[in-house]
């Protein structure tokens, strides 16, 4: 979910996804934390669908 909201809002930019991932950082969601392999967490989940909603992205 991280990588598909940091994509589709970059759309390619270097510039952009790095702020993106810093925007998601200062919501509360240490990206570095998770990778596809780690387990399910539903209040990081509904954070990052409600980080994704204000980026105009559906996720």
């Amino acid at each position: 979910m991280i990588q598909k909201i940091v994509t589709e809002k970059s759309k390619g930019n270097q510039v952009i996804a790095s702020s993106i991932k810093t925007k998601i950082i200062l919501k509360g969601i240490a990206i570095d934390k998770y990778t596809p392999a780690s387990p399910d967490d539903f209040v990081v989940i509904n954070k990052l669908r409600e980080i994704g909603k204000e980026f105009g992205i559906f996720v």
